[in-house]
């Protein structure tokens, strides 16, 4: 008989809330240099627009299909304080964050599971040095 196809639609449920909103850095990989982002978190999905004006997404990450990562050896190599990377099948983002808090806070909108156990070590460390 004849074949049927079924399409394989994935419904991806973008929350309504938003897990964090602000201006990140990017750095672009043609010059180097950082450019200024206006950044919406809505889990699984981070929209990111020339400002906070903007009314066009100029681009979309989708966050399960990403690895957030942070590397406290690689901002002291690249001498780039409060960074994180996404990594998603195509390409690496450098982020920059303007402040140690608000890392931890962008950090916690990408992945909140990453941001805890940062934070436990963070936190681990500023108690091992207070015993000095």
């Amino acid at each position: 008989g004849p074949r049927m196809f079924v399409a394989d639609i994935q419904e991806i449920r973008v929350s309504p809330i938003v897990s964090k909103k602000g201006t990140l850095h990017f750095l672009e990989p043609q010059t180097n240099g950082w450019v200024k982002r206006f950044v919406v978190v809505r889990r699984p999905y981070v929209y990111i627009y020339n400002t906070d004006k903007d009314t066009v997404e100029r681009a979309i990450l989708n966050l399960s299909a990403a690895q957030v990562e942070y590397s406290e050896d690689q901002q002291a190599m690249l001498k780039t304080p409060n960074t994180f990377a996404v990594c998603t099948e195509h390409r690496g983002i450098l982020l920059q964050a303007c402040n140690d808090k608000e890392m931890q806070d962008w950090l916690y909108a990408f992945n909140p599971l990453l941001a805890g156990s940062i934070r436990s070590k963070l936190s681990r460390r500023r108690s091992s040095q207070m015993r000095i």
